[in-house]
């Protein structure tokens, strides 16, 4: 009679101690697999990431066959942003459920705000991975993500680091775009040429001539063959990093299209020795409200800005703010690479 009353006890007990513990471990332990597995290890695979919120931005990053990224088909991505959504994709883990308390919160920003993140391995048309970024936590130290066909949402970490992981996603291209518009070295020139619509005398090509440059005088309708190759050599070198400092936002399409109709400050043409032409084309910036100095040293009212321009970019088709700090040094003239007392002699007509 006692072991007909015991054994039930005992059963009882054990459930019940089962039950406690199914109750207090950590439910992500019992959750599918494919669910929790947002990390992509083989990252030598990786051919493509595309990232896109609700608002219509997106990027498409791209790896060509040797190795380096595409932004958008076209354009060089910043290694630091670059680096940084690789390191993510490689090393987020779960760092928790979200709990039960804020889960219809944590699922409604998703829903609404969450930033689409799409891996794709070896070419492959379907991506491998497929999940949505969403916000911090209220520490700042985790990031609510979930995979395509979930309804189960984690907070996600990166091992090691204190953060968020929200802006490593940015969609917006702005962010991926390094500022620069030259990145040449000397020997990648074949010519240049920089124009001054409004001083045509001071305008001039360098053009490559075996190992040796030569430089064109438009205005004078001569080439000099004999010409100051350290001043040659000093000017190339500057075009090693030729940056802009932001993005140009504020003008209408309808201004833009009645600046290119204007005469620009110069133009700068490049050729590689791929042949590939670069360049940009200078604008100058009226006076507005990001303007600094509104005044000459007289008091007169300035018209334009005296330290930002506009710069065209032509193998972009883009628009961008430049700075004269970092643009005037390339403002030369015909005469700074000339030899003073031996220009005539070396002129070719």
């Amino acid at each position: 009679m006692k072991k007909k009353i015991i054994v039930p006890i005992v059963i009882a007990a054990v459930l019940g101690t089962l039950a406690i513990y199914l109750l207090k471990r950590d439910d992500s332990s019992s959750m599918r697999t494919e669910l929790m597995d947002f990390a992509v290890k083989d990252t030598a695979s990786i051919t493509k990431i595309f990232l896109a919120n609700r608002n219509g931005n997106s990027v498409t990053l791209s790896r060509k066959n040797d190795g380096q990224w595409v932004l958008n088909d076209s354009l060089s991505p910043r290694p630091d942003v670059m680096k940084n959504l690789v390191t993510a994709v490689y090393s987020i883990s779960v760092k928790s459920r979200v709990p039960q308390s804020g889960y219809n919160n944590v699922i409604t920003d998703l829903a609404s705000g969450g930033i689409k993140c799409e891996v794709y391995l070896s070419n492959q048309e379907k991506p491998a991975k497929v999940y949505y970024v969403g916000n911090q936590t209220a520490d700042a130290l985790g990031t609510f993500m979930m995979m395509e066909n979930s309804n189960v949402p984690f907070v996600m970490e990166i091992p090691g680091f204190n953060g968020y992981l929200t802006p490593w996603y940015n969609p917006i291209i702005e962010i991926w775009i390094e500022p620069v518009i030259f990145r040449l070295q000397a020997d990648q020139i074949k010519s240049l040429s920089l124009s001054y619509p409004s001083f045509p005398q001071w305008s001039f090509s360098l053009e490559r001539n075996a190992n040796k440059f030569q430089l064109a005088v438009p205005s004078q309708g001569k080439v000099y063959s004999e010409i100051d190759s350290v001043a040659v050599d000093n000017y190339l070198a500057l075009y090693q990093n030729v940056f802009y400092e932001v993005p140009e936002g504020r003008l209408s399409k309808a201004t833009k299209d009645s600046i290119l109709q204007t005469f620009p400050l110069n133009e700068l043409k490049i050729l590689t020795n791929e042949n590939k032409e670069q360049g940009i084309i200078i604008y100058p910036m009226a006076i507005n409200e990001s303007s600094i100095i509104l005044q000459d040293s007289i008091g007169n009212p300035l018209k334009y800005d005296v330290d930002r321009m506009y710069g065209f970019i032509t193998h972009e088709k883009r628009w961008v703010v430049i700075q004269h700090y970092n643009f005037d040094r390339l403002f030369r003239r015909a005469e700074d690479f000339m030899l003073k007392k031996r220009a005539l002699r070396g002129a070719v007509q």
